[in-house]
């Protein structure tokens, strides 16, 4: 497939290089510095030129491009651009990316705007917050619901139930799911029989809605959390307190920019709007963060959001959660002990992945684009019809996850027959890919 895409930002280079694995990728760059940052390390055509010229778009694109990306950091350039690709050629599929939410309704995807598509990371990635913040031990989550799952991520501490700690094999999944992996001290386990939990790991756990719920629960659910504290007041705080209000949720923001406190005031009626600095100790003394189920930093500066989680952890907030979009900063967030941090790039990577591979039922990268969750349909091309679970030869660090039959998620079992039709869920480091491509005979995307 061969992809042009205008704007070389986080957003643009994310998925410049997450696409340049298996398509033809042209990029365009108005500004000097990205463009050279671009040829100087990704294997992809440049252009340093306006993308939204319509000569420019004339010369670039052709009969073989199929997809079209708007991801610069202007609205209305990015749906002008998406325009002008569309007049074109008329067949190319359009994507612009969005940031302000009053664009981002369904009247941008019709025959005139030339948008098929929007992709919004601030969206994103408030909807990934919200959930992980309702939700007490949960640090990260998906939704497949091409599948009829979910995927949740939990931390293990030395709060949860003794009972916990038991070898596996005792261990009551919630009904319809399936523990998939551990993480420990930098290590992946496969979760077998006699493997037990420690504190310290983390879990990756899929299964039906509920199942994140039910799981929680499990671990010696607290407290139900539903009064926050946001810092930082843009784009994405907006759409997070959007969200937080409809699920009933108390929340305070605080943010040193008066413009955008008055912005939301008028916007928020319930939400109560501090015009302070979100990185001041006293601040976040007076307004009781430790009496808040979790603190939110939304701050475009990765420094302060650290800065903000660090002094509440200091001051006895239970939960952390900020977002980043550098991606040297996702270790950084990890070292310091923020339990949630996450990565623009990640959440854009993962939704565009959703809308462009067409031969996977889902493709999840996770762990740093280290680790993936992927579901492929058992094809007379793989010829796996009629193989028991136990008989599977999938390489050491990979784990079948969950099988859905007939339309039905099902735990599987070692006696379990796959069918053609079936899909399976599988579980991978970026190690096995290989070996899992030529198994099940299809190309698995592997991200930057």
């Amino acid at each position: 497939m061969q992809v042009l895409i205008i704007g070389a930002g986080n957003v643009g280079y994310t998925l410049a290089r997450t696409l340049s694995r298996h398509h033809s990728v042209m990029m365009v760059e108005q500004d000097e510095k990205r463009y050279e940052r671009i040829v100087e390390t990704l294997d992809i055509g440049a252009v340093n030129a306006n993308g939204a010229n319509p000569r420019v778009l004339r010369e670039l694109i052709t009969e073989q491009t199929e997809l079209f990306l708007a991801v610069t950091e202007s609205d209305e350039f990015n749906m002008f651009a998406c325009l002008v690709a569309k007049q074109i050629r008329p067949e190319v599929n359009t994507i612009a990316r969005v940031r302000n939410p009053e664009y981002l309704g369904g009247v941008l995807r019709s025959s005139t705007m030339g948008v098929d598509r929007t992709i919004s990371p601030e969206r994103l990635t408030a909807a990934k917050i919200a959930r992980i913040a309702r939700v007490e031990n949960l640090i990260d989550y998906e939704s497949i619901p091409v599948l009829g799952l979910e995927l949740g991520v939990f931390r293990i501490t030395a709060k949860q139930d003794a009972a916990l700690f038991r070898p596996l094999r005792y261990l009551e999944m919630p009904a319809g799911s399936a523990l998939v992996v551990i993480h420990r001290n930098g290590q992946v386990l496969m979760p077998g029989d006699t493997e037990h939990l420690m504190v310290g790991d983390t879990v990756t756990i899929v299964g039906r809605p509920g199942a994140v719920e039910e799981f929680n629960s499990m671990l010696g659910k607290v407290r139900e959390c539903k009064d926050f504290l946001v810092t930082g007041g843009g784009l994405l705080a907006e759409h997070l307190l959007t969200l937080l209000e409809c699920e009933g949720c108390s929340v305070k923001l605080i943010d040193r920019d008066e413009t955008n406190c008055k912005r939301l005031s008028r916007k928020f009626d319930r939400a109560v709007i501090i015009n302070d600095s979100g990185t001041d100790p006293s601040v976040l003394r007076n307004e009781n963060v430790n009496m808040a189920d979790a603190l939110i930093s939304t701050a475009e500066s990765e420094e302060e959001n650290l800065l903000s989680c660090l002094i509440g952890k200091h001051l006895g907030v239970p939960k952390t959660i900020t977002k980043y979009s550098r991606r040297e900063y996702e270790k950084v967030f990890d070292m310091s002990g923020v339990d949630a941090a996450i990565g623009y790039y990640h959440v854009v990577a993962n939704e565009i992945v959703k809308q462009t591979v067409k031969d996977l039922e889902i493709l999840l990268l996770m762990e740093g684009f280290q680790e993936f969750m992927f579901g492929v349909t058992v094809t007379p091309r793989c010829r796996l019809s009629g193989t028991l679970v136990c008989d599977l030869d999938l390489p050491g660090r990979s784990t079948l996850a969950m099988v859905v039959k007939n339309g039905g998620p099902v735990v599987p079992t070692p006696d379990m027959a796959l069918s053609e039709g079936d899909v399976v869920l599988i579980y991978a480091v970026r190690q096995d890919i290989p070996r899992l491509e030529r198994m099940f005979n299809t190309r698995i995307p592997q991200g930057p």
